[in-house]
């Protein structure tokens, strides 16, 4: 074999690749960083999704525990009311004024005779007669005395109380309650004549 021949075999060699690893590499690389940016991603996720329902709840029990100090205050500022309603009750100090509300003679006069028995001095009957009908006993308190006129409901037996009307507080004068009495008390009346009482009740004609 000549030179020349020898010189042509070894220009037409292919050297061996050496570069074939670095597209894999590469590739490696890049799903590495993927995967690496995904699970830094889903971290900061859960972790923004914990700290809003915290808050949540904070808040929640913030509302709480105002709503339950505000129940707190009612509750302990309740008893004092009843105290003093009860105290604006004393039957001694009740102006009481009794009206005839029926052609029944000596009728007011009885009930008031039946208050005083039962503690109220300063109840009187009253000339004068309330305008309409009355099957039924009325119990009249003027603004601020409805705890005065329960008690004196409570003393009759009476379970209609209302505020005073306009007719009625022209013939009550003072009284901070009035009682109208209706015909279902005329019962009292003969009880009263029963005993010996008659003669002043009909001098009233109330």
């Amino acid at each position: 074999m000549s030179a020349e021949s020898r010189a042509r075999r070894t220009d037409t060699k292919v050297p061996p690749p050496r570069a074939g690893r670095s597209p894999a590499r590469a590739t490696i690389l890049i799903v590495g960083g993927v995967i690496a940016v995904v699970v830094v991603a889903v971290v900061l996720v859960l972790s923004s999704g914990g700290g809003g329902k915290s808050s949540v709840q904070g808040s929640t029990a913030g509302q709480s525990t105002a709503s339950t100090t505000h129940h707190t205050h009612h509750t302990q500022t309740s008893p004092n009311h009843g105290e003093s309603s009860a105290a604006a009750a004393s039957p001694a100090s009740t102006t009481v004024a009794v009206l005839n509300g029926t052609s029944i003679n000596g009728l007011a006069h009885s009930l008031s005779k039946d208050l005083q028995q039962s503690g109220y001095a300063q109840a009187s009957a009253l000339n004068g007669t309330p305008p309409g009908s009355h099957p039924t006993t009325v119990i009249e308190y003027t603004s601020g005395h409805h705890a005065e006129a329960q008690g004196v409901a409570s003393a009759l037996s009476v379970t209609q109380v209302q505020p005073m009307e306009t007719a009625v507080s022209s013939l009550a004068g003072a009284a901070t309650v009035v009682v109208i009495a209706g015909e279902d008390k005329a019962s009292a009346v003969g009880e009263t004549s029963g005993a010996g009482g008659g003669g002043a009740s009909s001098a009233t004609g109330q």
